[in-house]
């Protein structure tokens, strides 16, 4: 039934693709609340289009055409015939991957960043190459492109841009709750389960004060990492859907970039597991900047050792204790390193 579904979906495609100036690549719904804010600039919505390869429920984007895609196949026939001028994407890997670049030749493909972090350690080796333009919300990033160009010989422009993701996050104080919310989010790709680092976190965090929710990757799920039954009956509180900082006052990472954001919005640390660091990057080495998933650990964070877990409420009372002072600190970060 997808089949035709696709089909069908393909051929009114490439009989009205000419309508359209620029499309949008939707992956899936975690990257939809940092693309949103860019499609919602192009003021003409019938000049502007969107392939998701998941169902959109969002009304804002409902205004724009929508070609649905349900298999790999159709998604990368999709691409390869593309005949439209432009090309924004938050999904990296282009040609390495069902995102193809057209076989006609005319399309300027543009990367939005639906991260802070770096783009030498987290992302897999010439995950950028292929992009005629690569956004860069900070310095850091900024230098990451200067040394792809430089080290793969490549032409990427970089535009310089605020990170909209922010913009649309409005700045709050902790909640004043009797009991705190705790989120943990870790990222994929770590040893964050296998090692049973979320138990050890539970163990060691006072259920009487807190309420904890945990937000498991999509990617872990999907690598069978964990699955959410285990986490219902080791009794977390599951977060999942669109997430809402302001709902929680403290956060616990790994390796993930969301404490940066976390921090912006609401201009508080948090705490980060030190475990083994995520890196897709086989090449890795050739870089000799400092990123930022290093230096911003040291300024927005507090890191905390498996092995001191066991201090964990006293860390987390500090946090909320020192808020006023690191706030300072916060917005400080943000002024220097931020576009």
């Amino acid at each position: 039934m997808n089949f035709f579904l696709d089909l069908t979906t393909f051929l009114k495609f490439l009989k009205i693709q000419k309508n359209y100036k620029r499309i949008f690549f939707f992956e899936n719904s975690f990257i939809e609340s940092h693309l949103e804010p860019y499609i919602k600039k192009n003021k003409n919505f019938k000049d502007t289009a969107i392939i998701s390869f998941y169902n959109i429920d969002n009304e804002n984007l409902k205004r724009f055409k929508i070609f649905n895609v349900k298999s790999y196949f159709f998604l990368n026939l999709f691409f390869l015939f593309l005949n439209i001028k432009f090309c924004y994407s938050s999904t990296p890997d282009l040609d390495n991957s069902a995102f193809k670049k057209t076989v006609l030749k005319k399309t300027i493909y543009i990367y939005i960043q639906h991260s802070p972090l770096g783009l030498s350690q987290i992302y897999r080796d010439n995950a950028f190459n292929n992009f005629d333009i690569v956004q860069a919300v900070n310095v850091f990033q900024e230098n990451d492109l200067k040394e792809i160009n430089f080290i793969k010989q490549t032409k990427i422009k970089i535009w310089r841009s605020k990170y909209l993701f922010f913009e649309s996050k409005k700045k709050i104080n902790l909640i004043n709750n009797e009991k705190k919310k705790i989120l943990i989010a870790p990222t994929w790709s770590t040893n964050f389960f296998k090692d049973n680092i979320y138990l050890l976190i539970k163990k060691n965090l006072d259920f009487k004060e807190y309420d904890i929710y945990l937000r498991p990757h999509f990617m872990s799920i999907k690598n069978q990492d964990i699955n959410i039954k285990t986490l219902i009956n080791e009794n977390f509180k599951i977060s999942t859907g669109k997430l809402d900082f302001k709902f929680y006052d403290i956060l616990i990472t790994d390796w993930s970039g969301i404490y940066i954001e976390f921090a912006k919005i609401n201009n508080v640390k948090s705490v980060l597991i030190e475990i083994e660091p995520k890196i897709l990057n086989k090449n890795i080495y050739e870089f000799k900047k400092e990123t930022i998933d290093i230096f911003a650990r040291k300024k927005l964070g507090i890191m905390v050792k498996v092995n001191e877990l066991s201090n964990l409420n006293n860390i987390i009372k500090k946090i909320i204790k020192e808020k006023k002072d690191q706030s300072n600190q916060v917005e400080e970060f943000f002024n220097l390193y931020f576009f």
